[in-house]
């Protein structure tokens, strides 16, 4: 029996392609054990146990981003973080890293120990965790080209199994016409999305709006509270069922991460995307294939106002088309079988 370990929290973006794999995984070894490492802060403390998986729990370790007391303090936290992932990673055979605030600590914890190590990056700009990651290892896959990982294979991002089994549609318009009757939806529908962990720059401009008898699902986190829902405004905190959603909206309102903007390639209609400005940049170009393909536009946060939606909504709605763009729907397989080639 193999012990593998999925290192990748924080947000949906890291949780979810981890989750995929880990379902290619048990679906060709179901006698191994799989578990998944995380921080108490991150969506991870819900999802996983959520769903019965097994997740132990880290001290989270920011990396500072300019001189200062975080700095400072960083190398004794870091240090922290380690010790307490040695003591976990110690019991597995391999790690699997999604990047993200635990990727760092079971990277070094894991080259220490001289656990095989598997990094999967998700955006088209590397993170800091995955570039050190991928010092101890071959078995690198990543999302985009030139994404700026030598030597990595580019598979694309692993998604829900709803989302693949869904993505293979032959008639798009009836498929979307399906998905709306099935969540109840007659007339155009608006699907906002500020992350999973919700926007309030997103939230504010949407709390502004008269979408005059369109149907909104505006999903705004699992850590903000739900404003009043109406017979056309249905705000939630999470969408499992992102499969259905997708394929329903006639117009995405979303951040751009790297999963967001993989799930609406493999499903989705027309987008709006309003990068998250602060990180390590790669928001502003994980949407940039869907722009050239005209299937989604992209508005800085500063830009995105309640105005700037009014005047030009009727204008979005109208830029759709039935097909997708697509995307690497194996994705998941393909980082299982790194996983297989160092085990």
């Amino acid at each position: 029996m193999n012990r593998i370990l999925f290192a990748g929290g924080g947000t949906a973006g890291h949780v979810e392609p981890a989750w995929a794999v880990s379902e290619v995984w048990h679906k060709r070894h179901p006698g191994d054990e799989i578990a998944f490492l995380g921080t108490k802060s991150g969506l991870e403390v819900t999802l996983i146990p959520e769903r019965d998986g097994t997740l132990y729990l880290i001290p989270k370790v920011t990396a500072p981003r300019k001189i200062g007391f975080p700095a400072l303090v960083f190398p004794f936290q870091l240090i922290n973080s380690v010790v307490k992932t040695i003591s976990i990673v110690k019991r597995f055979d391999v790690v699997v890293g999604f990047g993200g605030y635990v990727a760092g600590s079971a990277y070094i914890a894991a080259a220490l120990l001289r656990k095989p190590i598997v990094v999967h990056d998700q955006n088209a700009k590397v993170g800091l965790a995955n570039r050190f990651g991928a010092i101890f290892t071959k078995e690198i896959a990543v999302a985009y080209q030139n994404s700026g990982l030598s030597g990595a294979r580019v598979v694309g991002n692993p998604l829900k199994r709803q989302i693949v089994n869904l993505a293979t549609q032959s008639d798009w318009s009836a498929a979307r016409a399906n998905a709306k009757a099935e969540i109840g939806v007659r007339g155009e529908l608006i699907l906002i999305l500020g992350g999973s962990t919700g926007s309030v720059s997103i939230n504010k401009v949407i709390s502004e709006i008269n979408f005059e008898g369109r149907t909104v699902i505006h999903s705004l986190g699992k850590a903000n509270d739900l404003p009043e829902a109406t017979s056309n405004y249905r705000p939630v905190s999470y969408i499992e069922d992102m499969a259905t959603a997708l394929l329903a909206a006639d117009l995405v309102i979303s951040r751009s991460g790297a999963i967001a903007c993989s799930e609406f390639a493999a499903l989705g209609k027309y987008a709006l995307f309003i990068p998250l400005p602060i990180g390590n940049g790669e928001q502003a170009l994980n949407a940039n294939e869907l722009v050239a393909a005209h299937k989604a536009e992209v508005l800085a946060q500063d830009d995105f106002t309640a105005t700037w939606l009014n005047q030009n909504l009727e204008r979005l709605l109208k830029q759709g088309t039935p097909e997708p763009l697509g995307t690497s729907l194996n994705a998941a397989e393909q980082i299982a079988d790194c996983i297989g080639r160092v085990i």
